[in-house]
């Protein structure tokens, strides 16, 4: 029996067109591409890349067209993967903010998720800007890192958190104390404004750390 994939991804292909799908190849991962009813024609390189990475893509055609009808279809398999393999890491690829409930519900059932607006944001990928060199001190180890920065993410995510930090300082050194105790200041800034680019809090011109309800 093969491993289960560590990572699954479910793009809203309707909603975000662009994906390189190369990217996941040789990585544990599979992604399922929610194609609309009215989406009729792809590019010749990115049907290239489904043929070539048939074992690790899925394409699941919905078959009616509606207000929030791919949503729909890709939250029923999101969830049937959650079932099957709770413990993988799981990503929507959307600009839709109408997953955000969904995301929140499923981190208070201690499921690692997160949603990102763009396929090369996904944060295991090599030229992703959440990818950090090994040479960094922010890097213990890519898996290792990927699995704290997640953990800490699922934490901020959940509404029902004790002590989320309510002051960027706070923030700072709980990241600090939970991911890399010998990162840069420049190297823990930047995983703060990955946080802020990913909504999962918002910082004032005050450093009040806030988080969507």
């Amino acid at each position: 029996m093969e491993a289960p994939f560590a990572h699954l991804v479910f793009v809203d292909f309707e909603n975000v067109p662009t994906v390189d799908l190369d990217l996941v190849s040789g990585q544990s991962a599979e992604v399922l591409l929610f194609i609309g009813a009215k989406q009729k024609i792809f590019s010749l390189p990115l049907v290239q890349q489904i043929r070539r990475l048939a074992m690790q893509v899925q394409l699941i055609e919905v078959g009616k067209s509606g207000r929030n009808a791919l949503d729909m279809v890709l939250a029923y398999h999101l969830g049937q993967s959650a079932a099957k393999n709770s413990t993988a890491q799981f990503y929507i690829v959307s600009k839709d903010t109408d997953f955000d409930p969904l995301i929140a519900h499923m981190c208070e059932a201690n499921l690692l998720i997160s949603r990102h607006e763009s396929f090369a944001a996904l944060p295991f990928l090599p030229s992703s800007k959440g990818t950090v060199s090994s040479k960094s001190p922010l890097a213990p180890g890519k898996n290792q890192l990927e699995d704290r920065r997640a953990k800490f993410i699922v934490r901020l995510r959940n509404p029902g958190t004790r002590n989320r930090p309510s002051k960027k300082s706070t923030l700072l050194s709980h990241i600090r104390n939970d991911i890399a105790k010998n990162s840069s200041d420049a190297e823990v800034e930047d995983f703060v404004q990955d946080l802020v680019d990913q909504r999962v809090l918002t910082i004032n011109e005050k450093g009040r750390v806030t988080y969507p309800a």
